[in-house]
């Protein structure tokens, strides 16, 4: 899901990604609650997170750090940050990182509590309908 939705070219690349928000991540939260939080990630996110132990002091330490790890601009370093932990916080069992994220600096919060959006039916537009607004486009023409 990460892969499709951050629009990543293969598995290692969003397993490259995932970990590089992990590896920050762990630098916003305690060591204990972050463990809380990854004891159910697969074995080959968790194991060996880069842990730099320097404090994230602000939203944009964070996606800063995230891109240099994953050596890409701020702006694409947010967009999967955001994705990723989208998918962090949709899990059903487990800790998220909604959960702790009164933890973190004020800024960051809203991008640790982040939710993927909720998919709205498309309201198509019936034949009668488009027909009768070709006539009326018509008759104001003429």
């Amino acid at each position: 899901m990460v892969q499709e939705r951050g629009r990543l070219h293969g598995p290692n690349e969003a397993r490259r990604a995932v970990r590089a928000v992990l590896g920050t991540l762990c630098d916003v939260l305690p060591p204990p609650i972050f463990q809380r939080l990854a004891v159910h990630l697969p074995a080959p996110l968790r194991i060996g997170l880069p842990y730099s132990g320097v404090p994230v002091a602000s939203c944009h330490d964070f996606v800063t750090r995230i891109g240099d790890r994953l050596l890409v601009d701020d702006p694409n370093a947010a967009f999967l940050a955001r994705i990723i932990l989208e998918q962090l916080n949709a899990v059903r069992h487990g800790h998220t990182p909604a959960q702790f994220a009164n933890l973190a600096p004020a800024d960051l919060r809203p991008l640790l509590r982040a939710t993927a959006p909720t998919h709205t039916p498309v309201v198509r537009v019936s034949r009668r309908r488009a027909a009768d607004l070709r006539h009326r486009r018509q008759a104001v023409r003429r």
